[in-house]
C-alpha cells in the first residue's frame, strides 16, 4: 500500500506520464503542500527502489516513469489486502466483504 504522500506523488506521475522530482515538488507546492524538495526526492527514490517507478538520467537528476498502470497496482493492492484479511479472519471475512461490496454497487 502507498502512504498518503506516495499516493499523491503516484497520481501526479500517472497523470503526467513522466516527471522529474522538481516537477512533482512544484505540483505539490501548487496544491498547498509545503514539503522539502529532499522529502519528495526521497519518496521518489524509494518508489524506484520498490520497482514502482523507473528512471533515466536527465541532466543532473532523473526523469521518472510509472512501471505499472494505475489499474494494475490497484488490482495488486486489493488482492494483497484481501489475501491478508482472509488469512487472519477466514470465511467470515469473505462474507463480510461480499456484503460491503454489494451495498456499494
Amino acid at each position: 500500500m502507498f502512504s498518503p504522500l506516495e499516493a499523491e506523488i503516484m497520481r501526479i506521475v500517472w497523470d503526467r506520464k513522466s516527471v522529474t522530482v522538481r516537477e512533482v515538488w512544484l505540483e505539490l507546492r501548487s496544491r498547498g503542500k509545503r514539503l522539502a524538495y529532499t522529502t519528495v526526492m526521497t519518496v521518489m527514490v524509494r518508489l524506484h527502489e520498490k520497482g514502482i517507478l523507473s528512471r533515466v538520467k536527465e541532466g543532473k537528476g532523473y526523469r521518472y516513469f510509472p512501471n505499472y498502470p494505475r489499474e494494475t497496482l490497484l488490482k495488486r493492492f486489493v488482492d494483497s489486502a484481501i489475501d491478508r484479511i482472509v488469512a487472519v479472519f477466514g470465511e467470515p471475512a469473505i462474507s463480510y466483504l461480499a456484503k460491503v461490496v454489494g451495498k456499494r454497487r
